[in-house]
């Protein structure tokens, strides 16, 4: 028994024109909320009003054992974990008595997403 498909229609569609959607007039507190709300009733996940953590970066130079240390004790790592050496740099920092917030010691940052 053959089976007969339906015929494809290969005619071009019309392109979408992106230029020409305008975003919705709305303050960005009332999308945000509505959003939320959103989330909410349908028990979704959302990052929608969780602001990125602000980051920035520290370029330092360190003898090379120093750097082969810090990588064998990130491997080594705490309770059986790896960790990286950012971390292990964070909690020097932090018990030489530098603020350093809970949500910012990630013993490995890959993990976190």
């Amino acid at each position: 028994m053959k089976v007969e498909f339906p015929p494809i229609d290969l005619t071009p569609k019309r392109k979408v024109n992106l230029k020409a959607i305008k975003a919705p007039e709305a303050e960005d507190q009332a999308v945000e909320a509505n959003s939320q709300k959103l989330a909410e009733d349908w028990g979704a996940v959302t990052t929608v009003g969780r602001p990125k953590p602000r980051v920035a970066s520290l370029r330092l130079e360190i003898p090379a054992y120093l750097d082969q240390e810090l990588a064998e004790r990130a491997l080594q790592g705490q309770q059986g974990r790896r960790v990286t050496k950012q971390f292990l740099v964070i909690q020097a920092l932090q018990r030489a008595g530098f603020h350093v917030d809970v949500d910012d010691l990630v013993p490995d940052k890959r993990k976190r997403r």
